[in-house]
């Protein structure tokens, strides 16, 4: 594993960490922040801006060394079922949680912040990785 590799696993495994903490911690303390932005609720933006730096961080830990573009979409592909995973686990543990609960919008926003992701990553790899 070289060292750009390296470096984004550590950065994949603290930021699941990090959406961990923010998806299963007490928030009995916290403000409340309920504001729309264009009808949009102020918690779908949060779970959109979660999750759209998972494809971008997982596809830089697992990025394949071809400069075919079949092994590339091959990983995004991986990841995105990953990352749907996690966020179909987090929304499913959140359910079982007394204090939280769970929400099928919230996890259309988690999924649609990874897709905006693979968006950034398709670009990235079209502009950068197959030259």
């Amino acid at each position: 594993m070289n060292r750009r590799r390296y470096i984004a696993a550590i950065v994949l495994c603290v930021y699941i960490a990090a959406v961990a903490v923010l998806c299963f911690i007490r928030q009995d303390n916290a403000p409340s922040v309920n504001f729309t932005f264009l009808g949009i609720a102020s918690d779908k933006i949060a779970h959109f801006l979660m999750f759209l730096p998972f494809t971008p961080i997982a596809y830089a830990a697992f990025r394949p060394d071809s400069r075919r573009i079949m092994p590339h979409l091959l990983v995004l592909l991986a990841v995105m079922m990953a990352g749907a995973g996690l966020a179909a686990g987090t929304e499913r543990i959140q359910a079982a949680l007394e204090y939280r609960s769970g929400d099928i919008m919230d996890f259309a926003a988690d999924m649609a912040g990874m897709a905006a992701g693979c968006i950034f990553t398709v670009i990235h790899i079209i502009r950068t990785d197959r030259k």
